[in-house]
Parts: C-alpha cells; structure tokens; sequence
C-alpha cells in the first residue's frame, strides 16, 4: 500500500484511524494513501508535505559483517577444491 507523508492544516485536529484514533502530531506523519487521507486532502484538513530528515544516528553508515565461513553460494569449483585438499590430508 503505498505511503504519504502529510501534515494536519495549522490548528486543525486529524484522527489517525490506524493509531487508535489518536490524533496526528502537528509536525505530521506517514500514513496509508486511503480514501479516508484522500478525502482529509480535498477538503484541506490535511496537505502532503515533506517527511523530516533523519537523525544523524540514523543516517550513520553502519559496517557491514564480514563473512568468514564457506557459504552455500559459493562456487561449486571452490568447494570441490577443498573436498580434494581434504582428501589429500587423510
């Protein structure tokens, strides 16, 4: 379903139906693209707006894992090397 990010009008109060009814934050909120939302747009009880930017600890690069061990995906040449090597040690 996709997404909108909207704001309440100044002063205006807007129930969020998928929050248990709680009322919307006056510096807005993503909600589904419902005809209920639909409806809050035309009659300008809500307008579309840009979302925040994300906190600085969100927008951190994170490392990603190295991965050490042999995996299913690796090529079968590579495991039939190492079945050969351990063939040899035995």
């Amino acid at each position: 379903m996709p997404m909108i990010y909207v704001k309440p009008a100044p002063g205006g109060r807007v129930r969020m139906p998928e929050r248990g009814s709680r009322p919307m934050p006056p510096e807005g909120a993503w909600v589904p693209r419902v005809d209920y939302y639909e409806r809050l747009l035309i009659s300008g009880d809500v307008k579309i707006s840009e979302p925040p930017a994300p906190p600085a600890a969100l927008r951190k690069k994170t490392p990603i894992a190295r991965q050490d061990h042999q995996t299913a995906a690796q090529p079968a040449a590579t495991v039939a090397t190492a079945l050969a090597r351990s063939a040899k040690e035995t």
